[in-house]
C-alpha cells in the first residue's frame, strides 16, 4: 500500500499559499530536458579545465561548524550516569523519553561515551533503528556491534538469538538503542540480552510517551528530558548564531558591533518566546539568523511570533527552508529518499546530487567540491547534522533530525518532487518523477508498474539472508541448534526498467537481484547506477552504453567483472566495488575521481596501464599486487598527483617505491601484505611529506621501518595491524611520530614489549590495543611522561587480558587510570573510529571508511 506522508505540507500565514506553491515559485522540480542538457554541456565544456586544476588541498583546520556540543540538562545528565551506574546487579532497562528535537540522543550520547562509562561496561553498543525493523535485524545488529569475532560480510540468520547469549555470559554490558517506536516483540530481544547478574542495562531512547515507554521496564520509571532552562537557551543560540569562533558576528552587526550586547539581549527574548527552549528549535532558527543582518532579524522573528503557538516549530522549518538558495533546495529535499533515523556517507550523497544535475558547475571547482560546500552550507544552516569530518576537514558523515526528515518528506510529497512508498503499488505511476521505496520487511517485493516519466529511482530493502552468517557464528561461538532457513529466496528481476527510458539515478539497496536485464543499455540517460545486492553476481555487456554513467556502485556484491567496453564510458568518475576484476585497457578517463575494490587477477601480468588515463583519480584501492605490478607503479603513481587516499595489497611491497618520488597530495596510505626492505639504506627516506594516516597490516617490518615512518612529517594516525611489525621488541624513541594523536596495535602477536621513551609520541592522544596478549609495556624517564600523561586522554584495550593483568613497568598510576575497555570490530580500519558514532543498523549501509564509498 502507498505509505502517506508524515505531515501535512505546513502553510504560509496566506493559508492558499502551499508548501507545493513555494516550492514551484522556487523552481524545485525535476531537470527539463533543455535544462539537463544546459548542465550537461556546460559541464562537458568545463569539467576537463576544472579538474585539470582542482587539486585537492592541504588537510585544513576546520570548516564552518563543529560536531554539536551539548548545552544544559546537568541534572538530566547526572541522573542518567545514576541509572546506568548504580542499582542492583540485575540486568535493567532505561527508558529516555521527551519531545522530538528535545536532544535525547545527543544527552544520551554524551553519557555513552563518557570516561566513566566506556571504564565500567565491558561492552558497549550503540543502535539506531529506523521505525519499520525487523526485530531479527535489531538482534543481528547488536550482536555485528558487540562482537568483535563477526565477519562484516555476513548476513543475517535466526542464529543470532542463541550466539548473542554465548557472547554476553560474563560480560557487563551496555546496549543503547535509538529511535524505537514499537515494543510489539520487546520481549523476544529482552531474551537475546543475557539476565547475568553483572550489572548490565539496555537503554532505549524514544518519543514515545512515558506511559508506553514504561513497559520495557515498569520498575523503572522513563527518564523525561524537558526543555532547556532559560539562560542555558540563550547560551545555545548565541553559540549557534555566531560560529564555534565567532566568525559570524561581525557580518550580522555590521556597523552596529558596538550595540551588539544590547541587540542580542532583545533577539534572545524573542528566541525564547518562539522556542520555548526547544533545542531542535533554537539550532534552526540561529541557522536562518546567521545569514541575515541584524537589521534583517526584527522581520523574521516577528513573523515567527505572530503564528500559533502548537506550530511553532513547522513554522520555523518553514522559514529556514524557505530561505533556503534555489540551489539547495533540492538537496535538502532529496534527504525524503533518504531512510529515517541513519547517518549518510556524504560522499554518496553529493555523487547522487550530481547525477541529478543539482550542482551548479563553477570554473576551478569539480562537482565533488561544489557538492561538499553544499553540504558544508546546510550544515551551517542547522537543516542536516555533522557527524565526522574526513582528515582533510571534509565533511564525511552526516545525519538529519526524525523532525527535519518528516518535514523533507512532507514537502517532497507536496511538490511532486519525490514520493516515498513501501512498495511499488501506486496509484498514479505514470506521473512519478522520483519514487523512494523503504522496506525493512522484505528484500523482495512485487514491481510490475511501468513508471514512463521517472527519473529517480531510491531504493531501501530488509538485508538479505545468507548462509555466511551460520559459518561464522560456528566459529566464533561453536556450533548451534538447527532453527530453519529464511523462506523468502525469490529474485527480483528489475523488468519495469524497459519501461522507464528517462531514468538517471537507480540507486537500490538491499533488493534481491541476481542478474540485470540487457535493457539496461539502452538507459543512457543514467547517470548513477548502484546495486548493493549480495545476490548479484553478474552484470549484463550492455552496461557499456550508459554513455552518460557517472557512478557505478555494486559494492557489497559478487560482481568480479564488467565487460572490457565498460572502460571507455568518459564519463566515468566513481567505480565502487568490491572484488572487481582490474581491466586490461581504458579509455581516456580524466574525470575519473573513485576507483576502489579492484583485483588484479593475474600476479604475474604488470598491466596497470589504464591508471596512466586516470592521471586526476583521488582514491585508489587494489590488491592481488605482485613483483611485476610493482615495478609498473613506480612509473604510474608519478603521474597521480592528485591522490589522496590509496591503499595497496599484495606481496613483497617495495619500501623503494615511496622513497623515489613525492605523492605531494596523499593524505591515507593503507598498505596490506609483507613489504619489503632489503634492498632499503640508510639515507632512504619517505617521500610523503602530507600523509596524516598510516595503516600497516600483515607487513612483517623491522624496527628500522618503524624510525623511518616516525620521520612522516604530518603523520597523525598509526595504525600496526597483524603481524605488521616482525620483533619482539618494539620502540618508539625520542626522535620520532611528534605529531601523532592516535596510536592502534592489534594482533601484534610476536611483540613481547613496547617501550615507550620520554619524548615519542609528545602529542599523543588515544591509544588502542588489541589481540596483543603478551605484550608488556615499558616507560621509560619520569620528566618526559609528564607531559604525555597530560596529553594522554584514553588508553582503549579489547581482546586483550583483563585491565588490571595489563604489564606496565614501572608501574604507572596515571597512566593506569587512562585504561578503559570496550568491546568493537576487529578490523584495523574500524578500530580507529573507536570514538566515532556510525549508528549504522545494517551491514549494508555501513558508513565503512570515508574513501571506500
Amino acid at each position: 500500500m502507498p505509505r502517506k506522508p508524515a505531515s501535512r505540507a505546513v502553510q504560509h500565514s496566506n493559508p492558499h499559499k502551499t508548501v507545493g506553491a513555494r516550492l514551484r515559485r522556487s523552481q524545485v522540480r525535476p531537470p527539463s530536458h533543455a535544462a539537463a542538457a544546459g548542465f550537461k554541456l556546460a559541464a562537458a565544456a568545463a569539467t576537463l579545465a576544472n579538474d585539470r586544476r582542482s587539486i585537492p588541498p592541504a588537510p585544513s583546520a576546520r570548516a564552518r561548524d563543529e560536531v554539536t556540543e551539548v548545552v544544559g540538562f546537568e541534572t538530566e545528565r547526572e541522573a542518567l550516569k545514576e541509572r546506568l551506574l548504580e542499582g542492583d546487579t540485575s540486568r535493567s532497562v532505561i527508558s529516555v523519553v521527551g519531545e522530538s528535537g528535545i536532544g535525547k540522543s545527543t544527552l544520551a550520547w554524551e553519557v555513552y561515551d563518557s570516561p566513566i562509562i566506556r571504564k565500567e561496561f565491558d561492552v558497549r553498543a550503540w543502535i539506531n533503528v529506523p521505525p519499520q525493523i525487523r526485530d531479527d535485524d535489531i538482534l543481528y545488529f547488536i550482536y555485528k556491534r558487540v562482537c568483535p569475532e563477526t565477519d562484516d560480510h555476513s548476513s543475517v540468520t535466526e542464529k543470532v538469538h542463541e550466539a548473542l547469549s554465548l557472547y554476553l555470559v560474563d560480560k557487563r554490558y551496555l546496549v543503547m538503542i535509538d529511535g524505537l517506536v514499537n515494543f510489539t516483540n520487546w520481549n523476544s530481544i529482552l531474551q537475546s540480552l543475557l539476565q547475568n547478574k553483572k550489572g548490565s542495562r539496555i537503554m532505549i531512547i524514544t518519543r514515545l510517551e512515558d506511559k508506553e515507554a514504561a513497559y520495557t521496564n515498569p520498575k523503572i520509571r522513563p527518564l523525561k528530558i524537558g526543555n532547556l532552562k532559560r539562560e542555558d537557551s540563550k547560551r545555545m543560540f548565541q553559540r549557534r548564531v555566531f560560529g564555534v569562533d565567532n566568525q559570524f558576528q561581525e557580518k550580522i552587526f555590521g556597523s552596529r558591533i558596538s550595540q551588539s550586547e544590547q541587540l542580542m539581549d532583545r533577539a534572545c527574548e524573542d528566541m525564547l518566546q518562539i522556542t520555548h527552549g526547544l533545542p531542535l528549535a533554537i539550532v534552526v532558527l540561529a541557522g536562518l539568523l546567521r545569514t541575515k543582518s541584524i537589521s534583517e532579524w526584527d522581520k523574521v522573528l516577528k513573523k515567527l511570533k505572530s503564528s500559533d503557538e502548537p506550530k511553532q516549530v513547522k513554522r520555523i522549518l518553514a522559514l529556514s527552508f524557505d530561505d533556503l538558495p534555489s540551489r539547495l533546495k533540492s538537496c535538502f529535499l532529496y534527504f525524503a529518499g533518504m531512510p529515517e533515523n541513519l547517518i549518510y556517507n556524504a560522499r554518496r550523497l553529493v555523487r547522487l546530487w550530481a547525477a541529478e544535475g543539482f550542482l551548479k558547475p563553477k570554473k576551478g571547482k569539480t562537482m565533488e567540491d561544489i557538492g561538499q560546500n553544499y553540504l558544508k552550507e546546510l550544515i551551517s544552516r542547522g537543516m542536516i547534522h555533522l557527524v565526522k569530518r574526513d582528515l582533510n576537514g571534509g565533511v564525511w558523515l552526516v545525519a538529519i533530525h526524525d523532525r527535519l526528515h518528516t518535514f523533507a518528506q512532507a514537502e517532497a510529497q507536496e511538490a511532486s518532487f519525490l514520493e516515498v512508498h513501501d512498495s511499488a503499488d501506486l496509484l498514479a505511476p505514470g506521473s512519478v518523477r522520483r519514487l523512494y521505496l523503504q522496506n525493512y520487511m522484505k528484500s523482495y517485493i512485487p514491481m510490475g508498474t511501468s513508471f514512463p516519466k521517472m527519473r529517480s529511482i531510491l531504493g531501501d530493502f530488509a538485508e538479505e539472508r545468507s548462509i555466511n552468517m551460520e559459518t561464522t557464528i560456528t566459529r566464533a561461538h561453536g556450533p548451534l541448534k538447527n532453527q530453519g532457513n529464511s523462506s523468502d529466496l525469490r529474485n527480483h528481476a528489475l523488468h519495469f526498467l524497459s519501461a522507464s527510458k528517462f531514468l538517471r539515478v537507480i540507486d537500490l539497496r538491499g533488493l534481491r537481484i541476481k542478474k540485470v536485464p540487457r535493457a539496461i543499455g539502452d538507459m543512457i540517460h543514467v547517470r548513477y547506477l548502484g546495486l548493493r545486492s549480495r545476490s548479484l553476481v553478474d552484470l549484463p555487456s550492455s552496461v557499456a552504453r550508459l554513455i552518460n554513467l557517472q557512478t557505478l556502485d555494486i559494492k557489497r556484491t559478487e560482481v568480479t567483472k564488467v565487460t572490457q567496453a565498460f572502460w571507455e564510458i568518459p564519463t566515468l568518475r566513481h567505480v565502487v566495488a568490491n572484488k572487481l576484476e582490474f581491466p586490461k585497457s581504458a579509455g581516456v578517463l580524466n574525470n575519473m575521481q573513485t576507483l576502489t575494490g579492484m583485483v588484479c587477477s593475474d600476479p604475474s601480468s604488470n598491466n596497470i596501464k589504464p591508471l596512466h588515463n586516470m592521471v586526476y583519480l583521488r582514491s585508489l584501492q587494489m590488491s592481488g599486487l605482485g613483483e611485476q605490478h610493482w615495478k609498473a607503479l613506480q612509473d604510474v603513481l608519478k603521474k597521480l598527483e592528485s591522490l589522496v587516499y590509496m591503499h595497496l595489497a599484495g606481496d613483497d611491497i617495495p619500501f623503494k617505491l615511496f622513497t623515489k618520488f613525492t605523492l605531494r597530495r596523499l593524505q591515507i596510505l593503507e598498505l596490506t601484505g609483507k613489504i619489503d626492505t632489503s634492498d632499503v639504506g640508510t639515507e632512504d627516506q619517505y617521500t610523503l611529506p602530507n600523509v596524516t594516516r598510516l595503516v600497516l597490516k600483515l607487513s612483517m617490518v623491522d624496527q628500522m621501518f618503524i624510525d623511518k615512518i616516525g620521520e612522516l612529517p604530518s603523520l597523525m594516525e598509526l595504525v600496526l595491524s597483524d603481524d605488521s611489525y616482525s620483533g619482539k621488541k618494539l620502540l618508539l624513541s625520542n626522535n620520532g611520530f611528534n605529531n601523532v594523536t592516535s596510536l592502534v596495535m592489534t594482533n601484534l602477536t610476536k611483540v613481547a614489549e613496547w617501550t615507550i621513551r620520554p619524548r615519542s609520541i609528545p602529542k599523543i592522544r588515544r591509544i588502542v590495543l588489541s589481540g596483543c596478549l603478551t605484550m608488556k609495556i615499558k616507560l621509560e624517564g619520569k620528566e618526559g611522561l609528564r607531559g604525555l600523561m597530560e596529553d594522554l586522554k584514553e588508553v582503549v584495550v579489547y581482546n586483550m587480558p583483563p585491565a588490571d593483568s595489563i604489564i606496565v613497568e614501572p608501574v604507572n598510576p596515571a597512566f593506569r587510570e587512562k585504561i578503559n575497555r570496550v568491546a568493537l570490530k576487529t578490523k584495523s580500519d574500524d578500530i580507529t573510529d573507536v570514538m566515532q558514532r556510525d549508528g549504522r543498523w545494517r551491514a549494508g549501509m555501513m558508513a565503512e571508511n570515508m574513501y571506500h564509498n
